[in-house]
């Protein structure tokens, strides 16, 4: 192999060996945030108003998360979380998963 092929096989390899490094670093990241919006979540209430206009709550359980995806909120990373399957919600939360930015009932009482 002449000195320029080698030198085109090492960048390759350092290019796959940087591109896996930072996949695990966002994998992390990702799983960070899961764990912490499932800690922000499980317990809380969410308050909704029945057809008489009486206020309901509903309390998060881990069962309740539906998904979670990557979104941009006012120009920052954030997540979608639905909660919930017959009474969902998607909750907009804070790119470290602490906090709930924005509230979306996606049912009508």
């Amino acid at each position: 192999m002449t000195q320029k092929g080698i030198y085109s096989a090492g960048v390759l390899l350092i290019v796959v060996a940087m591109l896996s490094v930072s996949g695990c670093a966002s994998a992390a990241a990702s799983e960070d945030a899961k764990d912490a919006i499932n800690k922000t979540l499980v317990g809380h209430n969410l308050t909704y108003y029945s057809i008489a206009g009486k206020p309901m709550n509903y309390t998060i359980t881990s069962e309740d998360i539906v998904s979670i995806e990557p979104v941009t909120y006012k120009d920052a990373n954030a997540w979608k979380v639905r909660v919930g399957k017959s009474l969902p919600w998607d909750l907009t939360m804070s790119s470290d998963g602490t906090e709930i930015l924005y509230v979306d009932q996606l049912f009508r009482t």
